[in-house]
């Protein structure tokens, strides 16, 4: 792979309603079809039921109450010390989170970046963008944006997952990315993606979540799209196969602790797409929700009542699961 690859832009589609609507055929016909596994891990199902419904519904309910979160916007600087306290607020420290700050476009912005260190430096990252847009006027930086799904809901789930595992060691290394300026071009995850490439991060798998909450375009209430790189809108290919692995395993996570069943889609127009670009492994969640018909998508209606907790926990629970299994929890202190 070319070493500038991350030095130049990559044309990125902002808009997820162009995604494609089928994962590709090959994929589909080497799929396995799934049964619950036998034994359960009964750590990792205590944990699960830890999650709680209204610490999701108040960490969203809080970001967008923002009245914008454009990344243009007067109020982007306060959304980004607001996730940083409450991060801090879980028992983390300054050690560990800190603001991984950059340039765009002459404007100064801010990741914020939570490190759990494990055992060793081997590195799963767990990253959401914080910001909002609205359509058609993308330059709208005054208008109220909300942003519940879009991707408040994402955020959520990060600082649950946080929340829940913030005394539990891991043998592999989290970070946790809250991006900005995802939605004027993945910016932030572009200027992160590069400081781990630059720094020889060993990041074995990346997980966007990026609009988890609303059901009301998926195939059932109950079925989450994961998201994985199948060839059909990744830049490179050698990480095409070990994501579709990670894409199984998170099936059968699915399966195993929660009520959810899985469909597969294709990654596309979000965070993970710079790091595929660097050749590292991504899978998502996703809720299937941007597409034409969602007349609440990048509007004022991405609001708090159109979510669906219920689904909304059982996605966090799917990733917590996924997390503590892929991650390789220790209970030795």
């Amino acid at each position: 792979m070319n070493e500038d690859t991350l030095i130049k832009d990559i044309e990125f589609p902002v808009d997820k309603r162009k995604i494609p609507k089928r994962i590709s055929t090959e994929f589909m016909q080497r799929r396995v079809t799934k049964q619950k596994s036998v034994t359960i891990d009964k750590f990792v199902s205590s944990q699960v039921d830890l999650v709680d419904t209204n610490k999701i519904s108040e960490s969203i309910s809080q970001l967008s109450s923002f009245h914008n979160r454009h990344t243009k916007s007067q109020y982007i600087h306060q959304v980004a010390e607001h996730l940083k306290n409450q991060i801090l607020s879980l028992g983390y420290t300054n050690d560990n989170v800190y603001y991984h700050k950059y340039t765009e476009h002459n404007i100064n912005l801010e990741n914020v970046i939570c490190i759990k260190q494990g055992l060793t430096n081997k590195t799963i990252l767990i990253c959401g963008h914080y910001d909002t847009i609205l359509c058609p006027n993308t330059n709208d930086i005054e208008s109220r944006a909300p942003g519940a799904d879009d991707n408040a809901s994402g955020i959520a789930i990060i600082l649950e997952i946080l929340r829940l595992i913030s005394k539990i060691n891991f043998n592999y290394t989290i970070i946790f990315a809250l991006f900005s300026g995802e939605e004027q071009g993945l910016w932030g995850s572009k200027h992160y993606a590069k400081y781990v490439k630059e720094n020889n991060i060993d990041l074995h798998l990346v997980i966007n979540l990026d609009m988890c909450g609303v059901t009301a375009f998926l195939p059932s209430e109950n079925t989450t799209f994961v998201d994985i790189d199948d060839g059909s809108t990744g830049e490179v290919d050698t990480n095409n196969e070990p994501s579709q692995r990670f894409g199984n395993k998170m099936e059968q996570t699915a399966l195993d602790y929660t009520e959810l069943k899985v469909a597969f889609d294709p990654i596309f127009a979000s965070d993970y797409m710079y790091f595929e670009a660097a050749g590292y492994v991504c899978i998502g969640a996703y809720d299937g929700s941007a597409v034409t018909n969602n007349p609440n998508y990048h509007s004022p209606g991405d609001v708090l009542s159109n979510l669906n907790f219920d689904f909304l926990t059982s996605v966090t629970k799917m990733v917590l699961a996924f997390i503590l299994i892929q991650g390789e929890y220790s209970l030795e202190q």
